[in-house]
């Protein structure tokens, strides 16, 4: 019984010894400040920059527009009539204000059949203003420091529906900076080239060669404003948006582009080693996203006789994601898997990468195993 106030004592000592050595003991290093693009401060400094509004209604988008399409009809009409399927060299400037409806559905868009349409279900113009190069340089510099999103649409796609699908995409996206595409001369000259496919799509072709000088001058001029501009591409709109991004780099020797997005590349593949390094110096970033599901991409392998970006391989320095688990059919051509880069799960990957969220920390995001033709999967 005795024995118990010495163990108690010694116990008491023990204990004050331990806490005299964590008294001296030195405290843990602060975390370390967070200083790269990816950190939480950062990514909620471009949240802030991208979301100044809310975009939950119906909403009035300016689309600013760069053409080398021949004008065919009257441009204030915003339609598939005001700028027709063949080349010129003149480049045409202008902003059409769409209508776009809150009740759209996502990665969709429903064109009013009257201007009595329902504007909350309907997308519709609203306006236009034709402009020269000078007052569209002047718009986009009166934004800074906003972002540029600047949309490149692909195969047999006619002036009217480039527009709408470059607000709806705004929309979606909530990317509340200037939105623009360049609509170069895609889609049919008449009901008997739409039927046969083949001479529409050599026709595209042929106009997406000649289009990349007009693209590459405009680059240059945005360039010269000091914004950072973001470019999304689409299908054959990649023959020309790459070849013009090359051609411009040198001129420009800095970067100019924060996201390169390409969907569904309609380009060769045996011609990607040359170019990417070429565009790299002036992209902060190259995400890719395609299938090997998209049978629009498979057709043109045939027809071109060789291997396509768009089917997934990898390629240094681009995050090249793998979207063949998503089934959008809905938003496709006809169904061919090729209208993804419009979809829900797709635009909801292009919101994080636009916030400068790497792509492996990304929501539904999954690195590839060993041995696979691209890094990243994206989850259905």
């Amino acid at each position: 019984m005795r024995r118990r106030p010495l163990l108690r004592l010694c116990l008491l000592a023990a204990a004050a010894g331990l806490c005299a050595a964590c008294a001296s003991a030195p405290p843990a290093p602060a975390p370390a400040p967070v200083t790269d693009r990816y950190g939480s401060a950062a990514i909620v400094d471009r949240i802030n920059r991208l979301l100044h509004e809310p975009f939950s209604d119906t909403q009035s988008v300016d689309v600013i527009y760069a053409t080398n399409r021949v004008e065919t009809g009257d441009p204030e009409e915003c339609g598939d009539s005001a700028f027709g399927t063949q080349p010129t060299g003149k480049t045409s400037y202008g902003v059409c204000r769409i209508n776009v409806p809150k009740r759209h559905s996502v990665g969709g868009f429903e064109l009013a059949e009257t201007p009595h349409s329902d504007p909350h279900r309907y997308f519709r113009t609203l306006s236009h203003v034709k402009l020269d190069e000078a007052a569209l340089k002047a718009l986009v510099a009166s934004k800074k420091p906003a972002d540029v999103l600047l949309f490149v649409h692909g195969f047999n796609v006619k002036f009217g529906e480039a527009i709408v699908r470059t607000a709806q995409l705004a929309y979606d996206l909530k990317f509340q900076g200037p939105v623009m595409v360049y609509t170069w001369p895609a889609g049919s000259a008449n009901f008997m080239d739409a039927a046969i496919i083949n001479r529409t799509y050599e026709a595209n072709k042929t106009n997406a060669a000649v289009s990349a000088g007009q693209l590459a001058a405009l680059l240059k001029a945005l360039a010269s404003l000091d914004v950072r501009v973001h470019v999304l591409v689409h299908s054959m709109g990649h023959q020309v948006a790459l070849p013009a991004i090359a051609r411009s780099a040198p001129l420009i020797g800095k970067p100019y582009i924060g996201e390169l997005i390409l969907n569904a590349p309609d380009y060769p593949l045996k011609e990607i080693p040359v170019i990417i390094p070429q565009i790299r110096p002036v992209a902060n970033r190259i995400t890719l996203y395609c299938s090997y599901n998209d049978n629009a991409i498979a057709a043109s392998e045939v027809w071109n006789r060789g291997r396509r970006v768009g089917a997934c391989e990898q390629i240094p320095g681009v995050d090249v994601i793998n979207v063949g688990e998503i089934d959008a059919p809905a938003l496709g051509i006809g169904g061919l898997g090729h209208g993804y880069y419009a979809s829900r799960p797709i635009l909801t990957d292009i919101f994080q990468l636009l916030v400068g969220i790497p792509a492996e920390r990304r929501l539904f995001v999954r690195r590839s195993e060993p041995n696979s033709v691209e890094n990243f999967v994206l989850r259905p």
